[in-house]
């Protein structure tokens, strides 16, 4: 199949909509396909970014043609999509969806599969069911706008069990649910360098290292996080692993800057950490340094969050909050910890208690690592791949019917 995946936002630009749409990218066309990839123009090269008022060609990437000539996800943008798919003849176009990867201010996203759905065959991946933001007092229509977004659809995909629910009850578009998997490829590093990334963040031998791993947000919990560390004693440290914000959503760098101010009314300057954007090979080698992670989702821990399929994939001993809804993946104290949601000192004696117990956080690390063998990069794109199969093909007349 010839394939396009349509992205608000692609590496180098940081965030987790980019990073699952590389690793799927890279995962069909092992499968034989082929991959185009439409995206902002911050994704593409200088010269690409300079040719503002016309397309590029693409950029190979080796899996991929890179099409990134996106300036503002507005109605002009939706139009040269069209003519892109019209060009290139396109099987499937799947767009992947997150509102804040799209600015969360303008619905013409969210009209695309409309525009789109007599070219090809449209699929939707929603990463999310948050609602862009489109002017004051609007959050009917932004609910409207997804669920015409998904009605209008050949096909959805859900990467989690809530979502999926809550999908089919609005449209009845074909759907599927189809997890996400790591974007961080597992090293293991040795006793050395685990050694000099202790030293790097100044620890001694008896300090206890907690990890963080994804962008800040406020859905994430970290101000919760801050709450527990300061009711730890002052051996306990933690590292804010990778970069804070993502490329798409602004809304992050004023959550980081409160977020650092609660460090510094709390006193904990010198017990909090951040290792800034790094390698996929440093931040294996930070999940690995640390003793424990420790993500207090405000929103409840969910299967969408592509920093959990991380750390599960890390085989790291991990206390998240307890979902929303049930995750059946996950079981309590064998493959994570769970706490009240937005419970400081629930997380504090939480961390107290596992830190305690190191045969107990080796049965959590073992369990996230069998887990995430079910979110492999060659499962995702052979499901995914077989739901784009069996989408009906509108370019393709229904056979007609004779009548006896």
């Amino acid at each position: 199949m010839k394939i396009a995946l349509i992205t608000g936002e692609f590496p180098p630009m940081e965030g987790g909509v980019g990073a699952y749409t590389q690793e799927l990218a890279r995962a069909l066309h092992d499968l034989g396909h082929e991959l185009h990839v439409i995206t902002n123009r911050q994704a593409g090269s200088r010269t690409a970014r300079r040719a503002f008022g016309r397309m590029p060609e693409p950029a190979d990437l080796g899996f991929a043609q890179l099409h990134a000539f996106i300036d503002h996800w507005r109605w002009p943008s939706i139009a040269r999509i069209a003519d892109v798919t019209l060009r290139y003849g396109f099987d499937v176009a799947n767009i992947q969806y997150q509102a804040a990867a799209y600015n969360m201010n303008s619905p013409a996203v969210n009209l695309l599969p409309w525009r789109i759905k007599h070219l090809t065959k449209t699929i939707v991946t929603f990463h999310d069911l948050r609602t862009p933001y489109l002017f004051p007092k609007a959050s009917s229509l932004r609910d409207r706008a997804i669920t015409f977004m998904a009605s209008q659809a050949g096909g959805v995909v859900a990467t989690n069990t809530a979502d999926f629910e809550e999908l089919i009850t609005r449209v009845d578009t074909p759907a599927a649910q189809i997890p996400i998997g790591s974007n961080i490829a597992a090293y293991q590093p040795n006793h050395i360098e685990i050694s000099e990334a202790r030293e790097q963040l100044d620890l001694n031998a008896e300090d206890i290292l907690l990890g963080y791993f994804g962008f800040l947000n406020e859905s994430k919990g970290a101000e919760t996080l801050i709450e527990a560390l300061a009711q730890l004693p002052d051996n306990y440290h933690l590292v804010f692993i990778g970069g804070q914000t993502g490329a798409s959503d602004e809304t992050n760098a004023a959550f980081l800057a409160h977020v650092r101010e609660m460090v510094s009314q709390f006193g904990l300057d010198e017990r909090v950490h951040w290792t800034g954007f790094v390698s996929d090979t440093r931040v294996s080698t930070f999940l690995e340094t640390a003793d424990l992670m420790v993500m207090p989702y405000r929103d409840g821990v969910t299967l969408r969050r592509g920093s959990l399929m991380a750390v599960l994939a890390h085989g790291r001993p991990l206390v998240t909050t307890e979902p929303l809804t049930v995750v059946p993946e996950l079981v309590q104290g064998e493959n994570v910890w769970l706490v009240p949601r937005m419970n400081a000192s629930a997380l504090a004696q939480a961390v107290r208690d596992l830190v305690r117990q190191p045969t107990l956080l080796h049965k959590l690390g073992s369990g996230a690592a069998s887990l995430a063998q079910q979110f492999s990069w060659d499962s995702i794109a052979e499901r995914t791949a077989a739901f784009y199969e069996s989408i009906e093909d509108p370019r393709v007349p229904a056979p007609e019917t004779f009548l006896g």
